[in-house]
């Protein structure tokens, strides 16, 4: 079974974060390792959110004792979703040299050959702007994303990671050219397209679209962290980038279609499991 360490936020009332790793890796038959960055009681976008941070030492003895549990050679792949310390981006950053470091156990050393470092650099939103403190966002900008192997943000967040003019970034074709000067792996979400909204994947030697149409109404938050979730549980359950966003995007779809049918105030993820463990697949398609 692949292994995946998630260090994000724990919410306990809201689906979001890496407290939904168990519920969108599970039906794929991935297991995740959380280590919490904050533990909140609800969203922050309902109010104040009680709790608070998670000490970055705290976080360093935890996995302090995954890696003495001879786990971080099982890791197939690491996730990293919000932070609220530059001491905890650093935390994860020497956390992803260990694992890389660390001798494949055999049996993962199959695939992938290496473990997949896959950064959503939780910043912001257009509406919002920066929602974390800027010492934070400036730690995980110059300190965290250059060791992703895959960096997953929302069009705000590329804009800023690439000092680019958001209003530039009109269509899918803006965004990959732009993308391409910057070279890596991407998975942009929020894009505007003729259809709606799209989720691009990049590479060096490709271009995927995923689209959909806009659903009306209020989206529940989480929809992002389910994503980059759901699209790293596919790659290291062996599908190509192409499958893995078809799944992923159509996963996302399926629990929002879901929770709006149903009036959810939060990610429907649990009523969906079974759903989850083969969604409809988004339609894909390659840009020139």
């Amino acid at each position: 079974m692949p292994l995946v360490l998630v260090i994000s936020s724990y919410v306990a009332a809201s689906r979001v974060g890496g407290g939904i790793a168990p519920y969108v890796l599970a039906p794929m038959k991935v297991d995740p390792v959380h280590i919490p960055t904050c533990l909140f009681g609800r969203h922050p976008g309902w109010g104040p959110p009680g709790g608070g941070p998670v000490a970055a030492d705290t976080m360093t003895k935890m996995l302090e004792g995954v890696q003495a549990n001879n786990l971080f050679g099982l890791m197939d792949a690491v996730v990293t979703g919000h932070f609220s310390t530059p001491a905890q981006v650093a935390v994860a950053c020497d956390a992803i040299d260990c694992i890389r470091v660390t001798p494949r156990v055999a049996s993962h050393a199959h695939f992938p050959e290496k473990p997949i470092i896959v950064v959503d650099p939780v910043m912001g939103d257009e509406a919002p702007g920066l929602y974390i403190k800027p010492e934070t966002a400036s730690a995980l900008m110059a300190d965290l994303a250059p060791r992703a192997d895959i960096l997953a943000p929302n069009l705000w967040e590329f804009a800023r990671l690439t000092a680019s003019d958001l209003a530039s970034l009109t269509t899918p074709e803006d965004v990959m050219r732009e993308a391409r000067s910057w070279g890596g792996r991407w998975l942009i979400s929020s894009i505007p397209s003729p259809k709606g909204v799209g989720v691009l994947y990049i590479d060096p030697d490709t271009a995927l679209l995923a689209e959909t149409s806009r659903i009306a109404g209020k989206i529940p938050n989480g929809t992002g962290d389910m994503l980059t979730l759901r699209f790293t549980g596919g790659l290291v359950s062996g599908l190509g980038a192409e499958a893995a966003l078809a799944d992923a995007v159509g996963a996302t779809l399926l629990v929002i279609d879901k929770t709006a049918q149903w009036r959810g105030s939060e990610l429907s993820l649990a009523a969906c499991s079974e759903l989850l463990a083969s969604p409809p697949l988004a339609p894909v398609r390659r840009l020139a």
